[in-house]
């Protein structure tokens, strides 16, 4: 997939053809991966690279453990619909803000942000769930997190 935005030629890979090839990965002969049934859909480290998370992700009924880290994602969407997710794996990204984790607070146990360039921890708190959040080296600067303990 290939935008070009103003002059730059923008080489990505969208929500969609990641799903693809990764049902393409695990498939076996005998029995063909489906993302919509997988309890763990990963789609890490996509050539080239995912940008935009969208409705696509909602598709993942059965998911309870997406991966998307090392892309290159810079805001976090497209996640209602994913009823069952419980870790949510977005290190190595761009992403600035924790906004839209809120569409998963029911169920999301564990948050792995680590490597990005987060502002600030604000929509954590939504999480009622939450148990494990990693967060190495994703702040843009120090911040205090005793409103979340």
């Amino acid at each position: 997939f290939i935008v070009f935005s103003g002059s730059n030629l923008i080489c990505q890979t969208s929500i969609k053809d990641a799903i693809k090839k990764f049902e393409e990965k695990y498939s076996k002969p005998e029995q063909p991966m489906v993302a919509v049934e997988a309890e763990k859909v990963e789609l890490y480290g996509m050539m080239p690279p995912i940008l935009k998370m969208d409705a696509t992700l909602s598709t993942l009924k059965a998911c309870k453990h997406l991966a998307l880290s090392s892309n290159n994602i810079e805001k976090i969407t497209g996640l209602k619909g994913c009823e069952r997710l419980e870790i949510l794996s977005l290190g190595r990204n761009q992403i600035k803000k924790l906004d839209g984790v809120e569409d998963v607070a029911e169920t999301l146990q564990e948050l792995w942000i680590s490597y990005n360039i987060l502002g600030s921890l604000k929509g954590v708190e939504k999480l009622s769930k939450l148990r494990v959040v990693f967060l190495a080296l994703a702040m843009s600067k120090p911040v205090c997190c005793s409103h979340i303990v």
